[in-house]
């Protein structure tokens, strides 16, 4: 069977599964799987579930913060969560929705994908977040079908598993500082951009910024790492003896959350 042959199949079927929706409005909505869904606005849906909330349960929900859109995004879990923490991070997200859509296949399973994404450069990203731990033989169907389906509508399709943890820990550590009242005015980042133009510590390079208050040139020196404006290791705890230096990056700093 050549390529255009498969693709074929794909499509025919494909056209037999069913994406259902709710709209900010509330209504639902639902059409077959086509390219006809790229021009719906599926980056705004409202969740289609919600999961069940109890004592002890071990995957507790929350509302993640999402400074690319200015909004909080509601989590399932703590693995949710750091998804986004880590997807805002990356800076390629322009809008995202939590549990988007129901993907009805032709077999009669369904399948209820954790977030739907526009990005910057236009593509729109279907996202199934699961511990690499639970990637059984029945998540890898399920993940491999909804894949075959973004494949027909023209969507990509992303599994995401744990974010390392330490990575986590310094996006945790830098978060707060993301937003635009820590960015440093021109003055105060010409200082930082000649501080760190040669490598040198975190805490030499905040004393170097503002030798009155090195406490608020640290919040600029979060602020710009967050951006990546400035750079270091993120393999490895970020602490005030970490090494800093300029990215070199000439692009102006859009953080307007």
């Amino acid at each position: 069977m050549d390529n255009a042959e498969a693709d074929t199949r794909q499509a025919v079927a494909a056209s037999f599964v069913t994406i259902c929706w709710l709209g900010q409005d509330g209504a639902e909505h639902s059409a077959a799987a086509s390219p006809a869904l790229l021009h719906e606005h599926l980056h705004r849906a409202l969740p289609s579930r919600a999961g069940v909330q109890y004592q002890n349960r071990l995957n507790r929900h929350s509302r993640q913060y999402v400074a690319s859109q200015g909004t909080h995004v509601w989590c399932e879990s703590a693995l949710e969560a750091e998804t986004l923490l880590w997807l805002d991070f990356v800076g390629e997200i322009r809008q995202i929705a939590s549990q988007p859509m129901k993907i009805e296949f032709a077999d009669g399973s369904t399948h209820f994908p954790d977030f739907f994404a526009v990005l910057h450069n236009g593509d729109q990203v279907v996202y199934d977040v699961k511990p690499s731990g639970r990637m059984t033989a029945v998540a890898l169907e399920q993940f491999s079908k909804t894949a075959e389906v973004c494949a027909v509508v023209g969507w990509r399709h992303e599994v995401i598993h744990e974010v390392h943890p330490v990575k986590i820990r310094n996006l945790e550590w830098l978060r707060a500082a993301r937003h635009s009242r820590y960015h440093p005015k021109t003055d105060e980042s010409s200082r930082l951009a000649l501080a760190f133009a040669t490598p040198r510590s975190f805490r030499d390079g905040a004393l170097a910024g503002d030798l009155r208050r090195p406490y608020l040139a640290a919040a600029h020196i979060r602020h710009l790492l967050w951006h990546g404006y400035l750079r270091t290791d993120f393999e490895s705890n970020i602490t005030e003896s970490s090494t800093v230096e300029s990215a070199n990056k000439e692009k102006p700093c859009n953080c307007g959350a």
